[in-house]
């Protein structure tokens, strides 16, 4: 993994646990669905039946993998070893309202998902989850339904900063938001803007790779039936600074619901109706 992917889901998992905490929702006794197609022999696998709109298992969204972080040093204090997966935002229960140990199944946070042998048997779930879709490509957006926030890292510039090896490393980085409401995009543009705004957040290493692994389950979770022996690493990268955010602006983008696609066609586009644009350098300093 080399340094603009790093500095993208450094900034990604900011964003996402901390800017973003104020925006996870909670929803309780869902019920959840044995799921013949992806159920083995040796394994059990139970989807979540949500109602809700948007569902939390759209793009960007899902089931929020750590406990709050709201309150711990991460972005002044980057020598931090690690966070544990969650121990009190999902809970799951059997058919008599039981509790069931949660070192007896892994959950996949961006499918909602939860596996299990045979030995137990799931039935209800109640769990936090992200209402804002954080994505990092442009094609996911229309993956989700609003609200909607990519990170569109389009710009790098490099120079030197001191004498001897010193590097500047400035970024040019916009987040856009897609909202449903006006409401909805001026919360959103605010919040992010106070979170950017004479703000720094670490630049994690990710020497074992990010949060959540291919398959949606906790960094490692599906070789360990502990917890508590399993964290993600925060590593921060030695010899680099925090990254900075610099020259913070946030601007209303206006655009026409009915947007041209020909000479004689034209399309419905929801998304632009409530729209934002914000705009900042991300600036970091190697020694």
């Amino acid at each position: 993994m080399y340094r603009l992917r790093k500095e993208d889901a450094s900034v990604y998992l900011y964003l996402k646990d901390l800017v973003l905490a104020d925006f996870i929702e909670y929803q309780d006794k869902d019920e959840l669905i044995y799921s013949d197609r992806l159920s083995t022999d040796t394994l059990s696998v139970y989807d979540i039946d949500t109602y809700l709109e948007p569902t939390p298992l759209d793009r960007g969204r899902g089931l929020t993998y750590f406990d709050d972080l709201t309150g711990e040093p991460l972005v002044c204090t980057p020598t931090i070893s690690g966070s544990h997966e969650q121990s009190n935002r999902v809970t799951v229960y059997d058919m008599s309202l039981n509790v069931i140990d949660d070192n007896d199944y892994i959950i996949d946070y961006l499918d909602g998902r939860i596996s299990c042998d045979s030995s137990v048997s799931p039935k209800y779930i109640d769990y936090y989850w992200h209402y804002v879709s954080l994505v990092d490509e442009w094609s996911a957006v229309t993956a989700s339904d609003p609200p909607v926030v990519v990170i569109d890292m389009n710009a790098t510039e490099k120079k030197g900063f001191q004498l001897g090896g010193g590097k500047l490393t400035e970024r040019k980085v916009s987040l856009i938001i897609f909202a449903s409401s006006t409401a909805e995009r001026n919360d959103l543009a605010e919040v992010l803007h106070d979170g950017l705004y004479n703000k720094s957040c670490p630049y994690y290493d990710f020497p074992e790779g990010t949060v959540l692994d291919f398959d949606g389950t906790f960094r490692g979770r599906r070789y360990t039936t502990d917890k508590a022996d399993n964290i993600f690493l925060r590593t921060t990268v030695s010899g680099v600074s925090n990254l900075r955010f610099e020259n913070v602006v946030t601007k209303h983008v206006s655009l026409p619901i009915i947007m041209s696609k020909g000479k004689d066609e034209v399309a419905l586009s929801d998304l632009n109706a409530y729209r934002s644009k914000i705009t900042f350098n991300l600036i970091s300093y190697e020694g």
